[in-house]
């Protein structure tokens, strides 16, 4: 699992949601501590979805959704990925 810090994040967005709906996982830190996770969408995910442009002119308001219950973030009109809480009892390193 990749690591990627928020502020990174917000500007490499398009490319870390093109990746995550590809199957890739990312960690996102804030001062060191995981705070989220971007990661590819799984059947019977239902969560609140928003655009990847919301995502970016919002970037604090998201980040604060998903980590109390997830968003689904779409890519022309297409559900793309989930960002995420970090599960609980997770422990870096761990898979996510």
């Amino acid at each position: 699992m990749e690591e990627v810090k928020s502020a990174d994040l917000r500007h490499r967005i398009g490319e870390c949601v093109a990746r995550a709906a590809r199957g890739e996982t990312f960690l996102v830190i804030r001062y060191s501590e995981p705070i989220a996770v971007l990661r590819p969408r799984r059947p019977g995910d239902a969560f609140e979805s928003l655009r990847v442009t919301e995502f970016w002119r919002d970037f604090p308001t998201v980040l604060a959704k998903a980590r109390q219950g997830g968003v689904l973030i779409t890519w022309y009109s297409d559900a793309a990925a989930v960002l995420a809480p970090v599960p609980a009892g997770w422990h870096r390193g761990e898979a996510a």
